[in-house]
């Protein structure tokens, strides 16, 4: 390889080196990068100037000496080969230096040199070594790097360290006296340690040839002398960190000492190690390691033989560091840990009885967490030690049954469960008296904690427990049989309740494996004599009750299933269907009453199927048992005595039965509120077949509360007063629910009678006094329950006489105040009550059924209205759940009520007193209210028709109807559905009703009925032209049903329903239109009524409703225009919607219409536009007058009327509109309006805030847009719609892109109107205005696009306007016209010839105009828009004109690099156009000089740019003789594809260099100049390029070096400018500059300076 020994090399090399100081790591990693790619070409020349600069360094900066470091280990790691022993030998020396000469810790620079010494050790390890042993001096320790690279050495090249290594103990040994700092001593330790691993790998490698002793023996004296020197005085170090290496040493050493010495010594080492641990500084880890090296049998170790005392030493100090919960965050403490457990594995091994025993002994000592530590050993033991199971494991299980009685900690009980499961996986726990220790387990599966236990340690007992006890049934099959009976023994037994569903599962489990379980027959007598089958269904039956806790019921059921036939024999099949049935509803949120309904059920199918009066018997005392004997929770209880009461149903013994149902009604003696429900309940059950026992008792039971509350005296002197208060109302509401619930289920007449009589007026008197929630719900509950026993029926005459008295005390439930406020939650029950109260007798007076009407309306109705804002409260979802849920129902509750009372009251004013009422809430806007007042609308109807019976009354008519009809009707279209279904409904029965009263008969096919149910059918839409039209079909189907006398009525009553909301104001407004299109002949009288009521409707409500009344307004003003018109022709801007509404009228009439649109025409030729007509200011303001014309023109082409006219004035419309908005695109309002009476002409003008808020621009937009639309051109509209969508902009853009589109269009729609539209466009092109002047011209050049239509008068027109464009003075004009030159190519042959050197020509020319900010007043920029659309759309183009582009494309070059960005953009592409059109050598020349240019743009921070930049890479690719490349570029440059210019750079340069050598010095010769590019996004790529240039020229050179001669200026150059940028602010400039530099480097090494 040619050497690059030269200055520039050298001198390269020397500032990267210098720049790996550099603060940011980035540019480091890149700096390191180079210096690494020169250096893995030249080694040998890069390490020598390394040497070299470090030679002449007096003082290293750190940073750049530890980078400098990192290049060298990469070097040497990859190209250590390469190296010359005498480069080799310099940079040894170079790195002794670094590790040596700075005496302090830094461990980058001198582990770095270490790791470098190390790599070149691979190919010299002998140099190395010579060098590094040269360092060790009899007279002076070596820097703490020696030993340590010697270490390593060791460490990754054992087998040629091994022969070196005693030569090295020798120089080491006798420096050990010298050593004194830490430092020193731990690296000494390290190598020590790595040596003697090094040397005991070599000894295992040997084991097979028998060879362990010559070679350990080789090495004793020395390792032996280490250990003395390591042990007696450097391991007693206040260092912990010397400690921790000479430990880390030892382990390995004291394998390789004499075997007398290890003897000796072993006692007090071990001793010593085992003082370490009171020093915390150290890591606890490295001694136990170092004690456990000592403990573990190995070839090498001699037979350890330790004192007594040294072994309980060795397990107290042990012991103690065994953690109760290993921290897995502190990974120290865990490591240590587990060493400490592997440590007692090997003292039970070797010193089983010491080590056992005495962790025997801690299991009884009084500290727990010593009890804690010793249950942690020995479980471990009994999981890894033979030996432990084999002596020991019995002591440990007898110990073990202490324990699980006395201990007390979760902690503590938790260590247990798994030491008694490690002993039974053992099979250590098989006799009878060790298996009970199983019991703890299960007791502890549902163990509770005192409070002040964490809940978490809590759970985690359980889960422990849960998961061994299934994990031992299910796989350790020596104990099944003990375990099931154990299991069925926990189940009977209280102190194993909370266990019960882990028990049952695994008993479940053990059950369905029966066949794999030996049974023993005494163990089953055993079994049957302790757990009767009938106990455990009782305990399993009433731990179910609970349906929150779904696991265990789960288990239970599936346990009983499996049990059923232990139970009885009748049971197995059917309970098999019952149990499947209840474990469907286990996992479903059921309520807790159905689920005691179906165990409820279960119990029924249970005394069914054995059918045996002893068997229920049995099972009643049992239950009995468990209620009397045991405290247990309401809702347990409660069902156990359900249990009961259907046993009793079912019981033939007297005394037996008596027996139960006083167990059941003494529950309410003392009860507590939560088991009313329950006991109740059970008391109902009861009086099926018990009614008058038990309402015997309850009475009895009632008088005795009351008399014991009646005793004042008693209750003042007992100091249990208030809580004997409590208890004795909880009584009287359990005794009040029970009178229900016998109510409900007792079916003797006698008992009903007492009920009506007696209970009623206890009832009566406490809903007087204003009861407290729960009494006065109990109470109307059982006012409920009676009134509806006692309604008429067959089997009783039974009445109840208060009636009135209690249906009032009832609704005054709704207003009691001491009901906590949750009076809501008693309506339910207050309407049901209320319907009963009424039902009972007939007759009930009108104020008194208003009342109870106006009291359930208001308070139901009241509580929908503020239900929503009450649901949003977050946190409230529960509660808001059940008030909605009770809401509902209390609706449907009413319904029922207000039938009834319409049956008891079947007459018109009924319907019109509950109107009254209901009006109001049918109008609300709430929509729950809306939809649940038209039901009860319906109901109230539907109720009256099928009730009403005319032949007893006298005659009258409907006088209703059109009222009726009127509040109804906009429900067609609430926005709710089911208030439009609701309402269709109510409709057909008002007509029903009308019918009935004229006296006709409804026919099953009755046309107004079918018409009705058809369009309820097409109801349920949101579309509101659908709305709209089912409306219309609803006014055509019921008009003929509305009398004439009812007309204004239902017009009226409907319009009161009108409002702002959609669906309504749609459906009014269509009825109505449809009804006065109907009969609005007939409304000549109503006409001035009419109009009034719908002008304050309309003043009530927003433009969207009030637009929509327009339809009915407009069919009555057809009807009757002379009485309805109004009209105003001038009014202040804006225009107030009735004014809108107005000109659009006025509009369809053709001769009116047409008058206006001339006065417009006239005015807008003849005033200014501008309140400026001097043009003096900046800001133009649109004259008051034009605007005002062309917002009422606006409005009046909204209107189809106007077609013809449009169509008939195009030309003039289009040019006045045209230009018009050109000027009003910027143009400000006007801020005043004309005077409107005579008080205000003499100020001349009047403020108008409002004005100003108004867009000229939107205001002629829109005028425009209706314009076009009315002239029928919708193509024009369409392409025009793009553009004309702003209220402020930039006019020069918006007429841009409009006059393209206006000009297309027009050519393609209106051929015969464009001669005509382009005349009285090319009026405009020489006003004074250059607004107008600008978008006369855009358009006609426009024109030329589509050849005018091949017409050439027009042509020469156009040409002749554009011509003077040209050369306007207004930069704007002129920008626009140069664009509109490049349609000249769009002509045909003739004409293009003779327009085109001129256009040519004026292009060329405004390239060399000035540049303006604005893109749109650039004409340049313009220049070369017009000149690429121009060479684009070309043909063809002579060689006469290949001149003039040729210059083009050199003077447009400058504008690539320009701060515009559009200018950067068109002057790229247009390049890249020019090349694909013409074929010269001079731009193939320009295209390759140009290519970093285009390169570096595809950084561009503008998009538009780097797609530019895409498309000239890809055609001037085309012109270059390089197919590869060309096909590269083709592919990878997409438009819209993403890029990695990076990488794209290296690939597309390194494939040109291959097929166009000299490329890469053209580009170099261009490429330097962008290293001056200031621009951010480009700064870092110019360096970037130079590099990958470089670098693929000093990959070519050798192959091409004629083509790839490069000037040394430029390199100089480039080098100088790279210098610089490597010392750049820009951390990214500064990497690129650094890789580049090396490039050059490379490049450059061979070249002459």
């Amino acid at each position: 390889m040619t050497s690059p020994k030269t200055d520039t090399f050298k001198d390269t090399v020397t500032v990267l080196i210098n720049a790996l100081g550099d603060n940011d790591n980035s540019v480091n990693n890149v700096v390191i990068k180079s210096l690494a790619k020169i250096a893995n070409v030249y080694p040998n020349e890069v390490i020598e100037i390394f040497c070299e600069f470090y030679q002449n360094t007096v003082k290293s900066n750190l940073i750049q000496l530890g980078n400098i470091v990192k290049v060298l280990e990469q070097t040497c790691v990859n190209q250590v080969k390469k190296l010359d022993q005498k480069v080799a030998g310099e940079l040894v020396n170079s790195m002794l230096r670094a590790m040596t000469e700075n005496t302090t810790y830094e461990p980058v620079v001198q582990l770095g040199a270490s790791s470098v010494l190390v790599a070149i050790g691979h190919e010299y390890l002998d140099l190395v070594l010579r060098s590094l042993i040269n360092q060790m001096t009899p007279a002076s320790v070596p820097h703490y790097t020696i030993a340590h690279t010697l270490g390593t050495l060791a460490a990754v090249n054992t087998h040629g360290v091994v022969p070196h290594v005693k030569e090295i103990l020798g120089k080491m040994l006798p420096l050990l006296p010298l050593v004194k700092q830490d430092g020193v001593k731990q690296a000494f330790a390290y190598a020590f340690g790595h040596f003697a691993v090094a040397v005991s790998e070599q000894i295992g490698d040997n084991v097979e040839n028998d060879n362990i002793t010559s070679i350990k023996d080789n090495f004793v004296t020395e390792f032996t002398i280490v250990f003395d020197v390591l042990y007696n005085q450097w391991l007693p170090s206040h260092e912990p960190k010397v400690s921790e290496s000479v430990l880390e040493a030892l382990g390995p050493i004291t394998r390789l000492i004499s075997e007398r010495q290890f003897n000796e010594t072993v006692n007090k080492f071990v001793l010593s190690l085992l003082s370490l641990y009171r020093k915390p500084a150290i890591n606890f880890y490295c001694i136990s390691q170092c004690i456990s090296y000592l403990l573990s049998p190995s070839p090498l170790n001699p037979k350890l033989s330790l004192n007594d005392n040294v072994i309980n030493s060795i397990n107290n100090v042990l012991f103690n560091l065994v953690l109760l919960e290993p921290d897995y965050d502190q990974p120290h403490t865990v490591k240590n840990h587990f060493e400490v457990l592997r440590c007692f594995d090997h003292m039970a091994g070797q010193f089983p009885d010491q080590t056992v025993e005495t962790l025997l002994h801690h299991c009884k000592n009084n500290q727990e967490k010593e009890r804690m530590k010793a249950v942690i050993i020995l479980t471990h033991l009994t999981t890894s030690s033979q030996v432990f199971i084999d002596n020991f494991a019995s002591k440990f299980t007898t110990i073990l049954k202490v324990m699980v009685v006395m201990e007390q900690g979760v902690k503590m009980k938790k260590l247990l469960v798994k030491a008694i499961v490690g002993l039974v996986y053992r099979n250590c726990i098989m006799a009878a008296e060790d298996f009970s220790m199983v019991e703890f387990i299960i007791k502890h599966c549902g163990y509770e904690a005192p409070p002040t236990v964490s809940k978490s340690d809590v759970l985690d007992l359980h889960d422990t427990c849960k998961s061994s006890l299934i994990l031992m049934c299910n796989t350790v099959t020596s104990v099944r049989s003990q375990l099931r009976n154990l299991l069925l023994y926990s189940l009977t037994v209280d102190e194993f309740t909370s266990s019960m569903s882990t028990v049952s599962h695994c008993l479940t489990s053990l059950l369905q494996n029966n066949s794999d379980v030996t049974t023993d027959d005494q163990s089953n007598k055993l079994t049957d004599m302790i757990c009767s089958p009938d106990l455990v269904f009782v305990r399993c039956i009433t731990r179910v009750v609970d349906p929150d806790q779904r696991d265990l019921n789960k288990n239970l059921l599936l346990f009983l299933e499996e049990f059923s036939g232990d139970v009885h024999k009748n049971l197995k099949n059917s309970w098999s269907i019952e149990i499947q049935r209840l474990l469907k509803f286990v996992e479903k949120n059921e309520s807790k009453e159905q689920w005691h309904g179906m165990l409820l059920d279960l119990m029924i199918s249970a005394v069914e199927q054995v059918n045996s009066n002893k068997w229920v018997e049995t099972i009643s005392t049992l239950i009995s048992q468990q209620i009397l004997s045991k405290k247990q929770s309401p809702m347990i209880k409660g069902v156990s005595l359900q249990y009961l009461a259907i046993l009793s149903c079912h019981m033939s013994n007297a005394a037996v039965v008596e027996t139960v149902l006083k167990i059941i009604l003494f529950a309410l003696k003392s009860i507590p509120m939560e088991s009313v429900d329950y006991v109740s309940k059970a008391v109902g059950i009861a009086s099926r077949e018990h009614g008058e026992f038990v309402l015997n008792e309850l009475d009895a039971t009632y008088k005795e509360n009351e008399a014991r509350r009646g005793n004042k005296l008693l209750n003042f002197l007992s100091s249990r007063s208030s809580k004997t208060e409590v208890e004795l109302s909880v009584v009287k509401y359990a005794v009040i629910t029970c009178y229900g619930k016998v109510a409900c289920d007792c079916l003797d007449v006698h008992v009903l009678a007492r009920l009506g009589e007696n209970v009623t007026s206890i009832l009566f008197e406490i809903l007087k006094s204003n009861p407290p929630y729960d009494l006065c719900k109990a109470s109307v509950t059982t006012l409920y329950e009676i009134s509806k026993a006692l309604h008429p029926a067959a089997h009783h005459n039974v009445a109840l006489r208060n009636r009135w008295q209690l249906l009032n005390a009832v609704l005054e439930q709704i207003y009691n105040a001491n009901l906590d406020k949750r009076n809501v939650e008693l309506y339910p029950i207050i309407v049901k009550a209320s319907k009963a109260l009424t039902k009972l007798q007939k007759g009930i007076l009108p104020e008194e059924r208003n009342t109870i009407l106006r009291v359930l309306f208001n308070s139901i109705f009241g509580e929908l209205s503020s239900f929503k804002r009450k649901y949003e409260i977050e946190g409230n979802g529960d509660k808001n759940d059940l008030l909605a849920k009770t809401l509902n129902d209390s609706l449907s509750l009413l319904h029922d009520l207000i039938r009834e009372l319409i049956i008891q009251s079947t007459c018109l004013s009924t319907i019109d007193d509950i109107v009254s009422l209901l009006i109001e809430w049918m109008r609300h806007d709430n929509d729950e209210i809306r939809t649940a007042a038209v039901l009860i609308m319906q109901v109230v109807l539907d109720a009256y028709i099928k009730n009403v019976k005319l032949n007893y009354e006298t005659p009258s008519k409907f006088g209703q109807m059109g009222y009726l009809l009127g509040l109804i009707v906009p429900g067609v279209a609430d926005t709710n559905f089911p208030v439009r279904l609701t309402t269709v409904d109510c409709i057909k029965i008002i007509i029903q009703i009308q019918d009935l009263y004229e006296g006709h008969t409804i026919e099953p096919n009755d046309e107004c009925m079918s018409n009705l149910s058809q369009l309820q059918n097409n109801i349920l839409t949101n579309d509101l032209n659908m709305i709209s039209d089912y409306c219309t079909k609803l006014c055509d189907t019921i008009w003929s049903k509305i009398p004439h006398l009812h007309t204004m009525q239902f017009i009226e009553s409907l319009l009161e329903g009108y409002d702002n909301q959609e669906f309504r104001s749609v459906g009014i407004s269509s009825v109505l239109d449809a009804f006065i299109v109907k009969k609005g002949q007939d409304l000549f009288q109503s006409i001035e009524r009419i109009v009034e009521v719908l002008l304050m409707t309309m003043d009530e409500v927003v433009d969207d409703a009030r637009m929509r009344l327009m339809r009915p307004l407009t069919s009555l003003t057809r009807h009757h225009s002379n009485a309805v018109t109004a009209v105003l022709l001038a009014q202040k801007l804006p225009l107030k919607s009735c004014v809108v509404s107005c000109w659009r009228f006025l509009a369809r009439d053709e001769s009116l219409s047409t008058v206006i649109v001339d006065n417009f025409l006239r005015l807008m030729t003849s005033i200014e536009l501008y309140e400026d007509p001097y043009h003096i200011t900046e800001n133009h303001i649109a004259a008051l007058q034009p605007l005002t014309l062309i917002s009422a023109l606006g409005e009046m082409l909204q209107e189809e009327a106007m077609r013809p006219i449009c169509i008939a004035k195009f030309p003039d419309l289009f040019a006045v509109l045209y230009t018009t908005l050109a000027c009003y695109m910027e143009a400000e309002p006007p801020a005043y309006s004309l005077p409107q009476n005579r008080a205000q002409e003499r100020f001349g003008f009047v403020p108008n805030r409002e004005s100003i808020k108004l867009s000229p621009a939107k205001i002629t937009i829109n005028t425009f847009n209706a314009f076009l639309e009315r002239a029928d051109c919708y193509k024009v509209k369409e392409a025009c719609s793009l553009c004309l969508t702003v209220e402020h902009g930039d006019s020069s853009s918006t007429l841009m892109e409009l006059a393209p589109l206006l000009g297309g269009a027009l050519s393609r729609a209106l051929p015969a109107q464009l001669q005509r539209v382009s005349v009285r466009v090319a009026h405009y092109a020489r006003c004074t205005l250059p607004p107008q002047r600008c978008a006369a011209l855009a358009l006609l050049a426009d024109l030329l696009n589509y050849r005018c239509n091949d017409n050439p008068v027009l042509i020469e027109c156009v040409l002749s306007s554009l011509s003077t464009g040209w050369k306007d003075e207004h930069v704007r004009v002129r920008a626009a016209c140069l664009r509109g030159a490049a349609n000249v190519c769009r002509l045909r042959e003739p004409a293009r010839a003779l327009a085109l050197p001129a256009a040519l020509a004026a292009l060329s020319q405004g390239v060399d105009a000035q540049q303006l900010p604005s893109p749109f007043e650039n004409v340049p920029l313009a220049a070369i828009q017009g000149l690429s659309r121009l060479i684009t759309e070309t043909d063809k183009l002579d060689q006469e004109f290949d001149r003039e582009l040729l210059s083009i494309s050199q003077k447009i070059r400058p504008f690539m690099n320009t701060d515009c960005a559009l200018l950067r953009e068109h002057s790229i592409r247009l390049f890249g156009i020019i090349a694909g059109r013409v074929q010269s050598e001079a731009l193939v020349e320009q295209a390759v000089a140009s290519l970093p240019c285009f390169l570096l743009h595809l950084c561009d921070n503008n998009p538009s740019v780097v797609r530019a930049s895409k498309f000239t890479l890809r055609q001037v690719f085309k012109t270059f003789n390089v197919k590869k490349s060309n096909d590269f570029v083709q592919t990878h440059l997409l438009d819209e594809g993403r890029l990695y210019l990076d990488e794209f750079l290296t690939a597309l340069v390194r494939q040109l260099a291959d097929e166009m050598p000299s490329s890469v010095v053209k580009c170099l010769q261009t490429a330097v100049n962008y290293l001056h590019c200031a621009r951010d996004e480009i700064k870092p790529h110019p360096p970037l390029l130079l590099g990958i240039l470089y670098a693929e020229l000093y990959r070519i050179r050798d192959k091409y070096p004629e083509e790839t001669r490069l000037d040394g200026a430029v390199s100089r150059g480039a080098r100088a400018r790279l210098l610089v940028l490597a010392r750049d602010a820009d951390a990214r400039v500064r990497a690129a500059a650094a890789l580049a530099l090396a490039n050059v480097c490379l490049a450059g090494a061979t070249t002459a300076d």
